[in-house]
């Protein structure tokens, strides 16, 4: 009987989790950026995508774990960055070989994490390649410094022109769609410790943009932040967030930027609060004239 009693509470215990999991997550699924499959060259664009998530330890991964990418379309010609690249076929390659010899941990097949210096460029002028150069596996090299800065200097003016944005929507968020989602993280059996609370923002421009901000372990910072426009460009079915996705973020230069978004969209951001300040300031001089106003009403009323 305690044994049947414990294993019930333990599938309550589980059904918990997944409930609240299936409430927090929102649908981020994509498809590592490629030129070969860009819906189209004929508009000028930029695109930025950058994963650090293993789905699950036990599990082999299908795409790269740590990879960022950097897309420019300008007049016909794409050019595209990568940051962490690994060769899927050199990976799988490596999955074989591990599971042959019993050396495999799961998802180290992927040798490469993000680490702000790019290992790939590859152009395209419109379907024709006109130049790759790949940094080879096992190499500490990375691309020339001139690629380097470039893409460091547009990925960084790129993510915080976007913030920019996101932060004058939240000015602005009576006028236009805005929802925070706060929803408190199941804790572990004889855990005493403080609720923390999965917190994710989502924001509706008036053209149809959807920005999605969400810090997911309760820890205060932003990891997780998208912006997307449905208007058909896209590198594959399911290729998520066409403009911005920055998923499960590590690296301490991209949470400069991003990690204090959550938090300024519930608690209020620094313009929020400081135009309060200024609201609070105008009502300390107008509420007691108010007051005294609602008083001489309430003495002529009543005190005759």
């Amino acid at each position: 009987m305690f044994k049947w009693k414990f294993n019930k509470y333990a599938i309550i215990f589980f059904i918990i989790i997944a409930s609240s999991a299936a409430v927090n997550s929102r649908d981020l699924t994509y498809r590592e950026i490629n030129l070969e499959s860009v819906s189209r060259y004929s508009e000028d664009r930029i695109a930025y995508q950058h994963i650090e998530y293993i789905v699950n330890p036990e599990v082999r991964q299908q795409q790269d774990p740590s990879v960022a990418s950097l897309l420019i379309i300008k007049e016909n010609k794409m050019y595209l960055f990568k940051d962490g690249y690994d060769d899927p076929k050199v990976a799988e390659q490596n999955y074989l070989e591990r599971s042959l010899s019993q050396r495999l941990t799961f998802n180290e097949t992927w040798e490469r994490d993000i680490d702000g210096k790019p290992d790939y460029l590859l152009i395209y002028d419109k379907r024709k390649e006109m130049l790759r150069n790949i940094i080879p596996p096992g190499s500490k090299e990375s691309l020339n410094e001139r690629y380097t800065k470039f893409y460091t200097d547009m990925r960084n003016a790129f993510i915080q022109r976007h913030v920019n944005v996101f932060r004058q929507i939240m000015l602005n968020r009576m006028d236009v769609e805005f929802k925070i989602n706060r929803v408190p993280i199941p804790k572990r059996i004889n855990d005493d410790g403080p609720t923390k609370y999965h917190t994710s923002v989502t924001a509706k421009t008036k053209d149809g943009r959807i920005y999605y901000a969400e810090d997911a372990d309760g820890d205060g910072i932003t990891e997780t932040f998208s912006v997307d426009l449905a208007d058909g460009f896209n590198w594959g079915w399911k290729s998520g967030p066409n403009i911005i996705l920055i998923l499960k973020n590590k690296q301490e230069d991209i949470k400069n930027i991003i990690g204090n978004l959550v938090k300024e969209a519930y608690e209020g951001s620094p313009e929020e609060i400081k135009l309060l300040d200024e609201q609070l300031n105008r009502l300390e001089k107008e509420i007691p004239i108010l007051m005294d106003q609602i008083i001489r009403g309430d003495f002529d009323k009543y005190g005759k």
